[in-house]
């Protein structure tokens, strides 16, 4: 993947974390001169997203620890159970991150709670008019 230096726009084949003007920065290495350099960058990885997120109750988390209070587990004992690390489930529990639906459908199970909110079956009324491509070009 192509590195772009931050400052003049140009593919930089060696990159630097550089600190010019009070801004983090990532520069080639003629624009890194122009601050003081913190470090060599280097690439992070991204992570292909395949996790796919539900919509959750209102209050997912407070749900989550009443059931794991009520079923006498503490976080070690939740975790062997879903495989989801113990810091995990404490940010889940105090809702600082929203669980991917894969976490959610493994705490249902073990907890026995429903966590998803229900859909809500929406009727649309009928009419004679539809709606074409080309409609939709002439509208905006």
């Amino acid at each position: 993947m192509v590195v772009y230096c931050e400052v003049c726009g140009r593919p930089a084949e060696k990159a630097y974390v550089v600190k010019i003007e009070g801004a983090t920065l990532v520069a080639c290495e003629s624009c890194a001169e122009r601050g003081e350099v913190i470090s060599e960058y280097r690439e992070r990885r991204k992570f292909t997203s395949s996790q796919t997120y539900v919509d959750l109750v209102e209050d997912f988390g407070k749900r989550i620890k009443e059931a794991r209070k009520r079923l006498r587990m503490d976080l070690n004992a939740l975790s062997r159970e879903t495989g989801i690390s113990v810091k995990a489930l404490k940010l889940i529990e105090e809702e600082r991150i929203i669980p991917t639906a894969e976490q959610v459908r493994r705490l249902e199970k073990a907890l026995g709670i429903e966590l998803r909110e229900e859909e809500e079956e929406v009727e649309l009324p009928r009419s004679d008019f539809t709606l074409t491509l080309g409609d939709v070009v002439r509208i905006r």
